[in-house]
């Protein structure tokens, strides 16, 4: 198979489980009726804009303007961050676990000190490591102890990951996940796992730390000779995650790539918006969501859509 083949596999994949989520999507996007959001905003360069003011957002639901009711930007109310690593055996080599400290240790600088953060792993399981804290230094210590070892079940780690963080309230929030993107042994389907972070208004931010062989910014890169991986589907998948609930993916195969999507990422949770708007009364079917910005150049990301509680 080349490499044309695997592209289309990979459409076909992703094409699958857009149709399946929306079936899957259970009913946690409302609160006491009102559709909560979580957004960012990114002019054409893909630079955060951290000063949109609330007569700029418009909200669509179908397609028909919605009243904004609640409306809260940038650092108006402390965050919580839960970062979610990698620690199975696939992520044992030197450079992939160095990354993942370093990356880790650019989210938690860019933080302000109300912020707070969490620590989870995962290889065959979930786990958490360090629990809510303001103490960066607790974090960095829980990174240390991380041995790689074992399988990788990522799409259930995500899912327990943002049922966590959906379960401490509400406000800015988000998983920062590090990985390889190579999932080898989850009981949970990428369709379903997606269904339900979009549902529980959890942005995920997805690091892959790859080889250079598999990326396709170096300039060793080997996948236009046909050779087939499992890291490309993987990236291609967490793209999915990160776009359905709002947040964004990176890819990153040396320390510079690796610093600037920290940055990136660390100044997006930095100036996360979060909206709100009475839910309109009708069946408790899937609701498409949009949220628009009147400023030219500026495109703001969310969610999806949500099931309003029957």
């Amino acid at each position: 198979m080349g490499l044309r083949h695997l592209a289309l596999c990979v459409a076909a994949l992703l094409a699958a489980v857009a149709g399946s989520a929306e079936a899957q999507v259970q009913s946690f996007g409302v609160r006491s009726e009102l559709v909560v959001l979580s957004a960012s905003a990114i002019d054409v360069q893909g630079r955060p804009v951290t000063n949109l003011k609330r007569e700029e957002f418009r909200i669509l639901e179908e397609g028909r303007p919605q009243a904004l009711a609640h409306f809260a930007s940038g650092t108006a109310a402390p965050a919580r961050i839960l970062l979610l690593v990698d620690a199975s055996g696939s992520m044992n080599a030197e450079l992939k676990s160095t990354s993942t400290r370093m990356a880790a240790t650019q989210v938690l600088a860019a933080l302000a000190s109300e912020d707070q953060a969490a620590l989870a792993g995962f290889d065959s399981s979930y786990w958490g490591i360090v629990a809510w804290t303001r103490d960066r230094q607790k974090i960095e210590e829980g990174l240390v102890g991380l041995k790689p070892f074992g399988s990788t079940a990522l799409h259930d780690a995500l899912d327990r990951a943002a049922r966590d963080l959906a379960s401490h309230g509400e406000g800015r929030r988000a998983i920062v996940v590090i990985t390889d993107g190579v999932d080898t042994s989850s009981s949970e389907t990428p369709a379903a796992v997606i269904a339900r972070s979009k549902a529980l208004d959890v942005p995920i931010y997805a690091l892959s730390v790859v080889s250079p062989l598999d990326d396709p910014r170096s300039g060793v890169y080997v996948g236009g000779s046909g050779r087939i991986t499992s890291v490309a589907a993987g990236s291609a998948l967490l793209e999915r995650y990160s776009s359905m609930s709002g947040g964004a993916a990176f890819v990153a195969s040396d320390f510079a790539g690796l610093k600037k999507a920290a940055d990136r990422i660390a100044l997006e949770l930095k100036h996360q918006y979060r909206l709100g708007y009475p839910a309109p009364e009708g069946p408790a079917r899937f609701r498409s969501v949009e949220v628009r910005t009147t400023r030219k150049g500026v495109v703001v990301r969310t969610r999806s859509g949500y099931i309003p509680p029957s």
